[in-house]
């Protein structure tokens, strides 16, 4: 854009002939006073400087490393499904971090791995030669066709293969083939299984294994809007006492309406710990994530996949952001 400096005697004078020489419409970009009274303005052609503003305009303007970095973020948290918040505070804590480029998404991963609670190992105590231990009990509770019986053998047989004596209780005596899967699974890694109906037959059942170091419990699948059957089921699992521990298994397929009724609905069967599943069929794992860090709930097991050896993960905080920011567990 070319400038040009117009004299007049005074600024009336001075605008006139500004006029004159470049049109009504002529940009004045500022004016002086000279010391012997006249005034001298500088005007801009304005056809040029608007054919000078568009030209500016179609230059490609280089984007900082910052915003491409956070445009990555933003661009993956939205394929996994993630809120408006969540995506909201993820670049707050990128831009706080001073991040650039690709190290954002080593900032995002970074708070997003903290932004969910990680439940520490069940309490297993070792059996030793001649020493009665309290064996941990876990019970499985959620929803019908969550993943709790398929999760149950899956951690049967690691804790098996890792040397431990195992017990399985089934408290799902409706559903058709749930015993005979249990089993079916008991047998192959030689333990036993025990039926139960109530809170007292679960405590005999659990006694009944002599000194097992775990016993894992299988429960009916619930629905959340069954509240009596919820209260039953609460009151049954209370009668195995302090050595319980109970995770909600929830499966990262459905809404978050839906976690959230099954979290407020077995809020009275007192969970320890989730249990996210079926991570395997979706890529949009953010919602349940986002529930368990809204409920302060800690993340036990991640389940992405039916093979009993191979799909089941300890949470980690690596893992929890590898689903925010990937969909799957690397």
């Amino acid at each position: 854009m070319q400038i040009h400096r117009i004299r007049g005697r005074d600024l009336k004078d001075a605008l006139e002939r500004a006029q004159r020489q470049y049109g009504a419409d002529a940009l004045v970009l500022s004016r002086e006073t000279m010391p012997d009274g006249g005034v001298t303005v500088a005007v801009a052609d304005p056809t040029r400087a608007l054919a000078a503003a568009k030209l500016a305009q179609s230059v490609p303007q280089p984007v900082p490393a910052r915003e491409r970095g956070c445009d990555d973020v933003e661009r993956v948290l939205r394929r996994s499904g993630a809120s408006e918040g969540c995506v909201a505070l993820t670049l707050d804590a990128v831009a706080r971090s001073g991040a650039r480029g690709p190290f954002a998404l080593d900032a995002a991963a970074e708070a997003l791995a903290s932004s969910v609670e990680i439940a520490p190992s069940p309490r297993i105590q070792r059996r030793a030669p001649g020493v009665l231990v309290q064996p941990c009990v876990i019970a499985f509770v959620g929803p019908t066709g969550v993943g709790k019986t398929t999760t149950l053998a899956k951690l049967a047989a690691r804790l098996v293969r890792s040397g431990r004596r195992v017990g399985i209780v089934s408290m799902d005596t409706h559903r058709p083939g749930a015993v005979e899967q249990l089993r079916a699974l008991a047998s192959a890694i030689l333990t036993d299984v025990a039926m139960a109906g109530d809170g007292a037959e679960l405590q005999r059942a659990v006694a009944s294994f002599g000194s097992p170091e775990c016993v894992l419990v299988d429960t009916a699948g619930v629905s959340p809007r069954d509240s009596a059957a919820l209260a039953a089921l609460g009151e049954s699992l209370a009668a195995v006492g302090g050595s319980l521990e109970t995770y909600l298994v929830l499966q990262a397929t459905s809404s978050r309406e839906a976690i959230e009724a099954a979290r407020e609905s077995f809020a009275a069967t007192n969970p320890s710990a989730w249990v996210l599943t079926k991570l395997d069929e979706t890529r949009a794992p953010s919602p349940v994530l986002e529930c368990a860090a809204a409920a302060r709930a800690r993340l036990a097991f991640l389940c992405d996949g039916q093979d009993v050896a191979a799909h089941l993960h300890r949470a980690e905080p690596k893992h929890v952001a590898d689903l925010f920011l990937r969909g799957r567990i690397a």
